[in-house]
Protein backbone atom coordinates (compact mmCIF):
# COMPACT_ATOMS: atom_id res chain seq x y z
CA UNK A 1 0.00 0.00 0.00
CA UNK A 2 1.20 3.51 -0.80
CA UNK A 3 1.60 5.51 2.39
CA UNK A 4 -0.05 8.56 0.78
CA UNK A 5 -3.25 6.69 -0.16
CA UNK A 6 -4.80 6.44 3.31
CA UNK A 7 -8.52 6.65 3.97
CA UNK A 8 -9.19 9.21 6.70
CA UNK A 9 -11.85 7.00 8.32
CA UNK A 10 -9.51 4.07 8.89
CA UNK A 11 -6.98 3.61 11.70
CA UNK A 12 -3.64 2.89 10.06
CA UNK A 13 -0.86 0.95 11.76
CA UNK A 14 2.26 -0.45 10.12
CA UNK A 15 5.43 -2.47 10.45
CA UNK A 16 8.80 -1.12 9.28
CA UNK A 17 11.88 -3.30 8.96
CA UNK A 18 14.09 -5.43 6.75
CA UNK A 19 13.15 -8.16 6.04
CA UNK A 20 9.37 -7.97 6.50
CA UNK A 21 8.06 -10.36 3.82
CA UNK A 22 8.04 -13.25 6.30
CA UNK A 23 6.17 -11.38 9.04
CA UNK A 24 2.99 -12.79 10.57
CA UNK A 25 2.22 -9.44 12.20
CA UNK A 26 -0.39 -8.32 9.61
CA UNK A 27 -2.27 -11.59 10.12
CA UNK A 28 -2.05 -11.29 13.91
CA UNK A 29 -3.32 -7.73 13.92
CA UNK A 30 -6.13 -8.58 11.53
CA UNK A 31 -7.37 -11.05 14.13
CA UNK A 32 -6.86 -8.52 16.94
CA UNK A 33 -8.96 -6.00 15.04
CA UNK A 34 -11.86 -8.44 14.85
CA UNK A 35 -11.52 -9.44 18.50
CA UNK A 36 -11.39 -5.96 20.02
CA UNK A 37 -13.91 -4.59 17.48
CA UNK A 38 -11.72 -1.69 16.43
CA UNK A 39 -11.25 -1.26 12.70
CA UNK A 40 -7.59 -0.84 11.91
CA UNK A 41 -5.40 -1.65 8.94
CA UNK A 42 -1.91 -3.09 9.45
CA UNK A 43 0.59 -3.10 6.59
CA UNK A 44 4.30 -3.90 6.39
CA UNK A 45 6.88 -1.70 4.67
CA UNK A 46 10.32 -2.85 3.60
CA UNK A 47 12.96 -0.25 4.46
CA UNK A 48 16.60 0.34 3.73
CA UNK A 49 19.08 2.15 5.96
CA UNK A 50 18.85 5.15 3.65
CA UNK A 51 15.05 5.50 3.51
CA UNK A 52 13.97 4.20 6.93
CA UNK A 53 13.44 7.59 8.61
CA UNK A 54 11.73 9.01 5.54
CA UNK A 55 9.28 6.11 5.36
CA UNK A 56 8.33 6.37 9.02
CA UNK A 57 8.06 10.16 8.86
CA UNK A 58 5.82 10.01 5.79
CA UNK A 59 3.64 7.41 7.50
CA UNK A 60 2.93 9.67 10.45
CA UNK A 61 2.44 12.71 8.21
CA UNK A 62 -0.20 10.80 6.25
CA UNK A 63 -2.64 9.79 9.01
CA UNK A 64 -0.62 6.93 10.45
CA UNK A 65 -1.69 6.19 14.03
CA UNK A 66 1.12 3.94 15.21
CA UNK A 67 3.71 1.48 14.03
CA UNK A 68 6.00 -1.36 14.98
CA UNK A 69 9.73 -1.33 14.28
CA UNK A 70 11.54 -4.60 13.67
CA UNK A 71 15.09 -5.62 12.79
CA UNK A 72 17.47 -3.99 12.17
CA UNK A 73 16.03 -0.59 13.14
CA UNK A 74 14.95 -0.84 16.78
CA UNK A 75 17.90 1.08 18.18
CA UNK A 76 18.06 3.43 15.21
CA UNK A 77 14.38 4.32 15.68
CA UNK A 78 15.01 5.54 19.22
CA UNK A 79 15.60 9.09 17.98
CA UNK A 80 12.18 9.33 16.31
CA UNK A 81 9.89 9.88 19.35
CA UNK A 82 9.94 12.95 21.56
CA UNK A 83 8.23 11.13 24.44
CA UNK A 84 9.21 7.76 25.89
CA UNK A 85 7.86 5.17 28.27
CA UNK A 86 10.11 4.10 31.14
CA UNK A 87 10.88 0.80 29.40
CA UNK A 88 11.87 2.52 26.16
CA UNK A 89 14.22 4.87 28.01
CA UNK A 90 15.88 2.00 29.86
CA UNK A 91 16.27 -0.21 26.80
CA UNK A 92 17.42 2.55 24.48
CA UNK A 93 15.41 0.98 21.67
CA UNK A 94 11.81 1.08 20.49
CA UNK A 95 9.56 -1.39 18.72
CA UNK A 96 6.32 0.59 19.11
CA UNK A 97 5.54 4.18 18.13
CA UNK A 98 2.29 6.08 18.56
CA UNK A 99 1.27 9.49 17.30
CA UNK A 100 -0.08 11.50 20.24
CA UNK A 101 -0.46 14.78 18.38
CA UNK A 102 0.86 16.50 15.27
CA UNK A 103 3.94 17.46 17.27
CA UNK A 104 4.37 14.42 19.48
CA UNK A 105 5.21 10.74 19.02
CA UNK A 106 5.48 8.27 21.90
CA UNK A 107 8.13 5.56 21.87
CA UNK A 108 7.62 2.26 23.72
CA UNK A 109 9.12 -1.21 23.69
CA UNK A 110 6.87 -4.25 24.16
CA UNK A 111 9.40 -6.96 23.27
CA UNK A 112 10.52 -7.61 26.83
CA UNK A 113 7.08 -7.97 28.33
CA UNK A 114 6.12 -10.13 25.34
CA UNK A 115 9.08 -12.44 25.93
CA UNK A 116 8.39 -12.79 29.65
CA UNK A 117 4.74 -13.60 28.95
CA UNK A 118 5.76 -16.41 26.62
CA UNK A 119 8.53 -17.81 28.83
CA UNK A 120 6.04 -17.99 31.71
CA UNK A 121 3.39 -19.54 29.45
CA UNK A 122 5.91 -22.24 28.51
CA UNK A 123 7.02 -22.59 32.14
CA UNK A 124 10.60 -22.01 31.04
CA UNK A 125 11.48 -19.24 33.46
CA UNK A 126 11.52 -18.82 37.20
CA UNK A 127 13.26 -16.51 39.64
CA UNK A 128 17.04 -16.85 39.61
CA UNK A 129 17.11 -18.73 36.30
CA UNK A 130 20.55 -18.65 34.74
CA UNK A 131 20.30 -17.47 31.15
CA UNK A 132 22.79 -17.52 28.29
CA UNK A 133 21.89 -14.70 25.92
CA UNK A 134 23.19 -15.16 22.38
CA UNK A 135 23.51 -11.74 20.75
CA UNK A 136 23.70 -8.14 21.88
CA UNK A 137 21.86 -6.18 19.20
CA UNK A 138 18.62 -4.20 19.40
CA UNK A 139 16.57 -7.25 20.37
CA UNK A 140 18.84 -7.90 23.35
CA UNK A 141 18.44 -4.32 24.55
CA UNK A 142 14.68 -4.78 24.32
CA UNK A 143 14.50 -7.77 26.67
CA UNK A 144 17.39 -7.69 29.16
CA UNK A 145 15.71 -5.35 31.66
CA UNK A 146 12.65 -7.59 31.91
CA UNK A 147 14.79 -10.69 32.45
CA UNK A 148 16.68 -8.91 35.22
CA UNK A 149 13.38 -7.87 36.81
CA UNK A 150 12.64 -11.60 37.12
CA UNK A 151 15.86 -11.88 39.18
CA UNK A 152 17.55 -13.92 36.45
CA UNK A 153 21.32 -14.17 36.04
CA UNK A 154 22.35 -13.30 32.48
CA UNK A 155 25.51 -14.31 30.63
CA UNK A 156 26.02 -12.51 27.31
CA UNK A 157 27.78 -14.14 24.38
CA UNK A 158 28.27 -12.18 21.19
CA UNK A 159 30.52 -12.52 18.16
CA UNK A 160 31.77 -8.96 18.68
CA UNK A 161 32.92 -8.81 22.29
CA UNK A 162 32.92 -5.00 22.45
CA UNK A 163 29.18 -4.97 21.72
CA UNK A 164 28.56 -7.52 24.46
CA UNK A 165 30.54 -5.37 26.90
CA UNK A 166 28.46 -2.34 25.97
CA UNK A 167 25.24 -4.26 26.67
CA UNK A 168 26.51 -5.51 30.02
CA UNK A 169 27.68 -2.05 31.07
CA UNK A 170 24.30 -0.52 30.25
CA UNK A 171 22.23 -2.98 32.29
CA UNK A 172 24.47 -4.06 35.17
CA UNK A 173 22.87 -1.47 37.47
CA UNK A 174 19.60 -3.40 37.18
CA UNK A 175 20.82 -6.86 38.17
CA UNK A 176 23.24 -9.72 37.58
CA UNK A 177 24.58 -9.60 34.03
CA UNK A 178 28.09 -10.35 32.79
CA UNK A 179 30.03 -11.61 29.79
CA UNK A 180 29.92 -15.33 29.15
CA UNK A 181 33.16 -17.13 29.98
CA UNK A 182 34.24 -20.69 29.35
CA UNK A 183 34.98 -20.80 33.08
CA UNK A 184 31.24 -20.97 33.73
CA UNK A 185 30.10 -24.45 34.71
CA UNK A 186 28.38 -26.27 31.87
CA UNK A 187 25.70 -27.29 34.36
CA UNK A 188 25.05 -23.67 35.24
CA UNK A 189 22.75 -22.63 32.36
CA UNK A 190 18.96 -23.08 32.65
CA UNK A 191 17.86 -21.23 29.50
CA UNK A 192 19.60 -20.36 26.25
CA UNK A 193 17.91 -17.53 24.36
CA UNK A 194 18.93 -16.73 20.80
CA UNK A 195 18.32 -13.03 20.17
CA UNK A 196 20.47 -12.85 17.03
CA UNK A 197 18.89 -12.48 13.60
CA UNK A 198 20.68 -15.62 12.35
CA UNK A 199 17.41 -17.51 11.95
CA UNK A 200 16.18 -15.02 9.36
CA UNK A 201 19.08 -16.10 7.16
CA UNK A 202 18.94 -19.81 7.97
CA UNK A 203 22.09 -19.61 10.07
CA UNK A 204 23.06 -20.73 13.58
CA UNK A 205 24.81 -18.51 16.16
CA UNK A 206 28.10 -19.74 17.50
CA UNK A 207 28.00 -21.00 21.10
CA UNK A 208 29.47 -23.89 23.14
CA UNK A 209 27.40 -26.97 22.30
CA UNK A 210 28.27 -28.68 25.58
CA UNK A 211 25.94 -26.27 27.39
CA UNK A 212 22.86 -28.06 26.06
CA UNK A 213 21.42 -30.90 28.15
CA UNK A 214 18.06 -32.68 28.06
CA UNK A 215 16.54 -30.20 30.53
CA UNK A 216 18.06 -27.03 29.03
CA UNK A 217 15.32 -24.68 27.84
CA UNK A 218 16.20 -23.36 24.39
CA UNK A 219 14.29 -20.36 23.04
CA UNK A 220 14.68 -18.56 19.72
CA UNK A 221 13.05 -15.15 19.29
CA UNK A 222 12.87 -15.93 15.56
CA UNK A 223 9.96 -18.06 14.42
CA UNK A 224 9.06 -20.40 11.59
CA UNK A 225 5.99 -20.17 9.36
CA UNK A 226 6.40 -23.77 8.21
CA UNK A 227 6.12 -25.59 11.57
CA UNK A 228 9.78 -26.54 11.15
CA UNK A 229 12.24 -25.73 13.89
CA UNK A 230 14.57 -22.78 13.38
CA UNK A 231 18.19 -23.79 12.67
CA UNK A 232 19.16 -22.90 16.25
CA UNK A 233 16.36 -24.97 17.78
CA UNK A 234 16.97 -27.87 15.43
CA UNK A 235 20.57 -27.97 16.63
CA UNK A 236 19.54 -27.76 20.30
CA UNK A 237 17.10 -30.62 19.85
CA UNK A 238 19.77 -32.73 18.15
CA UNK A 239 22.02 -32.01 21.14
CA UNK A 240 19.40 -33.51 23.45
CA UNK A 241 17.22 -30.64 24.67
CA UNK A 242 13.63 -31.69 25.36
CA UNK A 243 12.49 -28.07 25.64
CA UNK A 244 12.66 -25.98 22.48
CA UNK A 245 10.41 -23.12 21.42
CA UNK A 246 10.53 -20.44 18.78
CA UNK A 247 9.37 -16.87 19.30
CA UNK A 248 5.87 -17.13 17.88
CA UNK A 249 4.35 -16.71 21.33
CA UNK A 250 6.55 -13.69 21.98
CA UNK A 251 5.54 -12.22 18.63
CA UNK A 252 1.85 -12.47 19.46
CA UNK A 253 2.37 -11.18 23.00
CA UNK A 254 4.43 -8.14 22.01
CA UNK A 255 1.89 -7.41 19.27
CA UNK A 256 -0.92 -7.53 21.82
CA UNK A 257 0.88 -5.10 24.11
CA UNK A 258 1.51 -2.81 21.12
CA UNK A 259 -2.21 -2.98 20.40
CA UNK A 260 -2.80 -1.90 23.99
CA UNK A 261 -0.53 1.11 23.47
CA UNK A 262 -2.51 2.20 20.39
CA UNK A 263 -6.09 1.40 21.46
CA UNK A 264 -5.99 0.84 25.24
CA UNK A 265 -7.41 -2.68 24.77
CA UNK A 266 -5.39 -5.86 25.33
CA UNK A 267 -6.32 -8.83 23.09
CA UNK A 268 -6.44 -12.33 24.55
CA UNK A 269 -2.84 -13.42 24.05
CA UNK A 270 -3.12 -17.15 24.73
CA UNK A 271 -6.18 -17.44 22.52
CA UNK A 272 -4.40 -15.66 19.67
CA UNK A 273 -1.26 -17.79 20.03
CA UNK A 274 -3.42 -20.91 19.63
CA UNK A 275 -5.22 -19.34 16.66
CA UNK A 276 -2.01 -18.46 14.79
CA UNK A 277 -0.50 -21.89 15.44
CA UNK A 278 -3.54 -23.56 13.89
CA UNK A 279 -3.51 -21.59 10.65
CA UNK A 280 0.20 -21.49 9.78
Amino acid sequence: MNITNFNKKMNYVALFGNPVHHSLSPLIHKNFSKEIKINYNYNSFLCTKSNFFKQVTNFFKNKGLGCNITVPFKKKAFIIPNQYTKIAKISGSVNTLMKISDQSILGDNTDGIGLIFDLKRLQYIKKYSKILLLGSGGAAYSIVYHLLKEKCFIYVLNRTVSKAIKLVDRFKIFGDICLFSTDISINNIDIIINVTSCGLYNQIPNFPKNLVFYNTKCYDISYSKTRLLTPFLSLCKSLGSQYVSDGLGMLVAQAAYSCYVWFNVLPNIKKNIDFIKKII
